[in-house]
């Protein structure tokens, strides 16, 4: 089977950043969520999906973006399985590209 994404010998050395960039792709929600509970609790301010309060500090609104981030949390439920299968999907493309190279 010739070679499906990584068409020279060259370009398979690019591989482990697709596993990074899958990595990140898939717990970046998680991450951006993370830090809003951590910059809220620095602040003060009371973080979570329901709610919260203005958390003005400095004259500026934290809380609506702050808010936000937390629930965007909620994305990991759709960012794990895509990020198996592209991982499924990579997994098997390298195999097929380097034992292509491995033959020619």
């Amino acid at each position: 089977m010739r070679p499906q994404l990584f068409d020279t010998k060259k370009k398979l050395k690019w591989i482990p950043y697709g596993y990074l960039f899958i990595l990140f792709f898939t717990i970046s929600p998680f991450l951006g969520a993370f830090l809003a509970n951590v910059i809220g609790n620095s602040l003060g301010c009371d973080i979570n999906e329901g709610g919260t309060d203005e958390c003005i500090r400095i004259g500026v609104p934290f809380g609506e973006v702050l808010n936000g981030m937390v629930a965007a949390g909620w994305l990991f439920f759709l960012t794990i399985p895509l990020g198996a299968i592209f991982l499924i999907i990579l997994t098997f493309v390298a195999i097929n590209d380097s034992n292509y190279f491995k033959k020619h």
